[in-house]
């Protein structure tokens, strides 16, 4: 078999591929509310005869093709974001593409059963709640008992999806107008912290002096906080931006309670927990000196996005059959974040990104502008890397201690403190 019966097999589901792409662009649900999209989902692989999982932390789909060997995971997001205005949601971040990637590919390799003449398995992973929001609603799922993280990947590797997977493939929107792909592209790790100073309240004009002022306790701690930054070089990518949420009192008493929260991110996983425990010094140490109590809690977010450079080098080669070379982008660096960091802190990983949108991100103006290279050209790349991992075993990657790193993945996410991190 050639590439090229792929590539053709595909074709010839051009304008089912561009409906599929309008129907989920328009099925846009929240993060692990994604009813309607998994049930349009599970209804194809019915019609395809494909088996599937379905219900995994609570909305996600796991459909596999053949038994056994190799075995490469695609991974492709559902959730949507709510709209600006407040009423109803939209697909601003390109997940409605992903879906529709992953299903033209489940539907080319069914029809070719290049996984079963290979000797390979392929796992299409429909994942929720990628999207880092509505924390209310999930913290009371987690409370409940029916998730155990606020991120769809992360309660799916806590579950075991992932133990005998060998690589992960995924893509993502991305917003270039000039360029059609690009590939090793970096993603931020990040945790929150919130941090609650306690005083004392008093009259502020009659006698302050006999308070402890909870407000001056988190100033001191925003300015720790900036002189925290040059304790990393710049390529750490540290950032760190509290802000005030919540202050008690009124104008002429003192305050008692004041809650400083921020994000955390860093572009590696040492660096994210390193400032994680000195932001918690520059916490305490500042109550302690205004003779303050504090409380600090953290909440993971997601690790840091290491791409793997063997898998991107194939990645890159299937790209360059489809466009020139000024049409691709390489080692872009990037402020935003995504579980799949956390896929790839366990397993060897990629996520290409394609062009074709338009409007920002996160914003309700974002629209599909280019069908052939969101749907098509995209899909031809990953078909491409699916079929030179399937046949030429020389090629395929596979896990290092993932045991070691699932552990320390479980204590991260606990917010454990690690003795010495696993290269």
């Amino acid at each position: 078999m050639e590439k090229e019966i792929l590539f053709s097999h595909l074709e010839e589901h051009r304008e089912e591929i561009f409906a599929w792409g309008k129907l989920f662009f328009q099925t846009a649900e929240l993060g692990f509310q994604e009813y309607s999209t998994a049930a349009q989902i599970t209804a194809l692989l019915d019609q395809w005869q494909i088996p599937y999982e379905k219900n995994i932390a609570m909305t996600g789909i796991r459909a596999t093709l053949g038994r056994e060997g190799y075995h490469i995971a695609f991974v492709s997001d559902m959730d949507a974001l709510p709209r600006q205005s407040g009423i109803g949601n939209v697909h601003s971040c390109g997940h409605s593409i992903q879906t529709v990637l992953a299903l033209s590919l489940l539907k080319v390799l069914k029809e070719t059963k290049l996984a079963e003449e290979t000797g390979c398995r392929i796992s299409f992973f429909f994942t929720p709640a990628e999207e880092f929001i509505d924390f209310a609603f999930r913290d009371k799922l987690i409370a409940q008992g029916k998730l155990r993280y606020r991120s769809g990947k992360q309660n799916m590797i806590a579950q075991g999806c992932f133990d005998d997977v060998d690589c992960v493939l995924s893509a993502h929107a991305n917003g270039e107008q000039d360029t059609l792909f690009d590939i090793q592209s970096t993603l931020t790790g990040f945790l929150a912290k919130k941090a609650v100073f306690l005083g004392k309240s008093a009259h502020s004009g009659a006698a302050p002096h006999l308070g402890r002022n909870a407000l001056h306790g988190a100033i001191l701690c925003q300015n720790a906080f900036a002189f925290l930054k040059e304790h990393f070089p710049p390529e750490a990518g540290l950032r760190l931006h509290p802000v005030l949420t919540e202050q008690s009192g009124t104008v002429n008493i003192i305050p008692d309670r004041v809650v400083l929260e921020t994000y955390l991110r860093a572009n590696d996983t040492d660096t994210l927990m390193k400032a994680a425990a000195e932001a918690d010094n520059c916490v305490r140490h500042c109550a302690a000196a205004l003779g303050l109590e504090c409380e600090i809690e953290t909440a993971p977010g997601y690790l840091p996005l290491r791409q793997s450079s063997a898998l991107n080098a194939i990645v890159r080669e299937n790209i360059l059959l489809h466009c020139k070379k000024e049409d691709l982008l390489e080692n872009v660096v990037s402020g935003a974040s995504g579980d799949i960091g956390d896929l790839s802190f366990l397993l060897p990983t990629i996520q290409m990104g394609f062009s074709g949108i338009e409007g920002q991100f996160h914003h309700d103006a974002f629209a599909i502008r280019d069908q052939e290279n969101c749907y098509l050209r995209t899909a031809k790349v990953l078909l491409g890397v699916c079929f030179d991992l399937m046949t030429e075993p020389k090629l395929r990657l596979y896990p290092e201690k993932f045991s070691e790193k699932k552990a320390q993945w479980q204590k991260i996410m606990a917010q454990t403190p690690i003795s010495s991190p696993i290269e």
